[in-house]
């Protein structure tokens, strides 16, 4: 551990400075969201451009790029569809996006971390662009053998280049990627002349992927198509549990900004919230154990927020909840409420004080609470699975009907 790491864990102990520097950094973060927010409508203003970010939109403005490639896709059985998924990898990878795939199309991996590249040496242009170098050779010889017809990459500016993207959409093949970040950081990090974010790269990609919406306007300002392309969760393991409550209220997720002085407030008030993850008195849970946390929760927290801010985004756990047949509680996301019926398959709070309301209803009304589980779970089933969101790219690219 670093000479730093030791100073901020000794600081992080001291009450006063820990809620000084948490508010600080929600400060900060909060202002970067506002300011780049405004600085893209501003953009988009000043372009003309249209604020029609429908699915239907996406497919014209898609069938146009392409065609200009003479690229004019057609119905492909899901089986005989092939794509490249590019990443790190991540943990979570093989168990969401991958398996989800493999379910619809034919596909191939590309980790460059199993190829010796380390994404933390990437800030130096001579280390990423070999790695793309690599990425591009290894995406023309298998185009060569087994005509690609999709890759989806998880690279932002600072694993890929705009001309590591270009040299791939030449070789005909259609190139989608997502960013989960996009919107406290789109722009990133400005290191040795080029965006750590997704901005200097989502012109050259042909989809864009965000889950969220006041991201699109940002993607469509720099000159790039972009879809609404929401979380999900992978139904063959996050399933209902078959086990006895052991919780009345829990919280997977690591420990940072507001969340423990919100779960304090909690606790004081007479509620047992029991929490699990970094930077609690549990540590790391194993992803394994996730399912059987939220099965043996009565009521299972969640919180939407952007890092240190009130801003809320999507999570894979708002959906993973629901399709455990667990009760979900989350802060509340007007997003959020379009996938799930508010009260009748999830509920939400705003403030912690509304929280505490809702933990002493639900608690004490058993009933409702089962019902919520078992509609949450039909509608994640039904609307809210890996395979639904990879479905989707193909049916806006032309491939699938």
């Amino acid at each position: 551990m670093s000479i730093f790491e030791n100073i901020k864990n000794v600081l992080r102990e001291i009450p006063l400075t820990y809620r000084l520097g948490t508010r600080y950094r929600a400060w900060q973060q909060a202002r970067c969201i506002e300011k780049e927010q405004l600085y893209y409508k501003r953009k988009a203003k000043r372009l003309g451009l249209s604020d029609d970010f429908s699915v239907e939109e996406v497919k014209k403005r898609l069938a146009v790029r392409l065609a200009k490639r003479n690229i004019h896709p057609k119905t492909i059985p899901e089986k005989d569809l092939h794509i490249v998924y590019a990443s790190r990898p991540f943990a979570w990878d093989d168990q969401h996006i991958v398996a989800a795939l493999k379910k619809v199309a034919d596909v191939d991996i590309y980790y460059y971390s199993e190829y010796g590249f380390n994404y933390k040496e990437f800030g130096n242009i001579k280390a990423r662009d070999e790695m793309n170098g690599h990425f591009v050779d290894f995406i023309r010889k298998l185009h060569e053998k087994h005509p690609i017809d999709l890759i989806l990459t998880y690279m932002s500016g600072y694993q890929i280049s705009p001309e590591a993207i270009g040299e791939i959409n030449d070789m005909g093949i259609v190139t989608s990627s997502f960013f989960l970040d996009d919107r406290l950081i789109f722009k990133g990090k400005y290191e040795n002349g080029h965006w750590g974010g997704v901005k200097e790269v989502c012109s050259a990609y042909d989809l864009n992927l965000t889950q969220a919406p006041e991201s699109l306007v940002k993607y469509y300002a720099e000159g790039g198509i972009a879809m609404l392309w929401p979380l999900a969760a992978n139904e063959d393991f996050f399933y209902p549990r078959d086990i006895p409550f052991r919780y009345d209220v829990s919280f997977v997720g690591t420990n940072h900004g507001n969340r423990e002085p919100f779960i304090n407030y909690l606790r004081k008030k007479g509620i047992k919230v029991e929490t699990f993850g970094k930077g609690w008195p549990s540590g790391f849970i194993p992803n394994e154990k996730v399912p059987e946390i939220f099965s043996s929760s009565r009521i299972n927290l969640n919180f939407g927020d952007i890092a240190y801010t009130d801003y809320q985004c999507g999570k894979c756990r708002d959906f993973e909840i629901p399709m455990c047949g667990a009760l979900m509680l989350t802060t509340y996301n007007e997003h959020l409420a379009k996938y799930f019926k508010l009260d009748r398959e999830i509920f939400a709070f705003r403030d912690k004080e509304e929280c505490l309301r809702q933990i002493q209803r639900l608690l004490s009304n058993e009933d409702l609470c089962e019902t919520v589980r078992n509609e949450a779970r039909k509608r994640a089933l039904s609307e809210h699975t890996w395979e639904h969101r990879i479905k989707s790219i193909s049916q806006v690219i032309g491939y699938l009907g």
